[in-house]
């Protein structure tokens, strides 16, 4: 996730103490916030369940504002890369599947 596509985020001031190196209130690109995540994660693991969920940026710690294409290849049915649950090519492949009507 090197590529900044247009979404940003910021750290809700209340939850600063679990973010020691995210500046609160200040709005940076969502790839570079998952970045210093996974970074806090390496440093300590057991963090994993505070400061992550379902997605490594909660929407309760952060707002978001801006909106950010597709990367190609995943299919547009999706809202979120780790919706698709597989490489994009094979997640295609499985919507188109999943829509065709069975035949009996």
């Amino acid at each position: 996730m090197s590529e900044v596509r247009g979404r940003e985020a910021r750290l809700r001031p209340e939850f600063d103490y679990l973010y020691p190196d995210i500046e609160p209130g200040t709005w940076q690109p969502v790839e570079t916030l998952i970045n210093r995540v996974v970074t806090l994660l390496y440093g300590d693991r057991s963090q994993s369940g505070v400061i992550t969920g379902e997605r490594l940026l909660r929407d309760d710690h952060f707002e978001f504002r801006g909106a950010s294409p597709r990367p190609a290849g995943l299919p547009p049915d999706l809202s979120r890369m780790s919706d698709a649950g597989l490489e994009p090519d094979r997640a295609e492949k499985e919507l188109e599947r999943r829509r065709k009507p069975k035949q009996s």
